[in-house]
């Protein structure tokens, strides 16, 4: 995961196109959000890790043919700027400059998802999802503030679900241009 510890944390990402290579040497083609640092596309999305009431700040960029944005489930009071307005929120159209910047304070402790909220029918089923971890103030080695939720090893198993056949019709641009709403 990407952690950042402190008061404040910042994530850079960058929607994107690329493929998933499988176990039978084939591959299938993903929309990913990539940490723009390294560029490299997550099916699901990067890890994020934050400290309890440290101020999020996250930056999108989309190089896909259709918007896309970020929602943080279980998160209050995300501000979104930049971009176009969206049905639930700011949306970055597919031109890999528009930037959109999503603000929030990680005030509850826990592991939350985040995805795209633009058209999620379409684009979690293409990998535009992640998680959010939230450290408690109470310190490493638990899940929320509370004593009962300490561990030794953590692991995360986010599981998702892909439909190759959905995967291909978008690779060959036959859904990408439908209005799915």
């Amino acid at each position: 995961g990407l952690t950042r510890t402190g008061p404040a944390a910042d994530f850079s990402f960058v929607a994107k196109a690329d493929r998933i290579v499988t176990p039978d040497g084939g591959n299938i083609a993903f929309w990913g959000y990539a940490d723009e640092a390294t560029g490299i596309a997550q099916y699901p999305g990067p890890t994020m890790i934050v400290d309890e009431g440290a101020t999020v700040t996250v930056r999108l960029k989309n190089t896909l043919p259709l918007p896309v944005s970020i929602v943080f489930p279980g998160q209050e009071g995300v501000t979104a700027t930049g971009g176009m307005a969206g049905v639930t929120t700011n949306e970055a159209p597919g031109d890999g400059l528009t930037e959109v910047t999503y603000t929030f304070t990680a005030r509850n402790p826990g592991t939350y998802s985040y995805y795209s909220g633009t058209k999620p029918e379409l684009e979690i089923e293409m990998g535009l999802v992640g998680a959010l971890i939230v450290r408690p103030a109470s310190g490493p080695g638990r899940a929320y503030n509370s004593a009962a939720t300490a561990f030794d090893t953590e692991y995360l198993f986010l599981l998702t679900d892909l439909d190759p056949v959905i995967h291909d019709q978008v690779d060959m641009g036959l859904i990408a241009s439908v209005d799915l709403a």
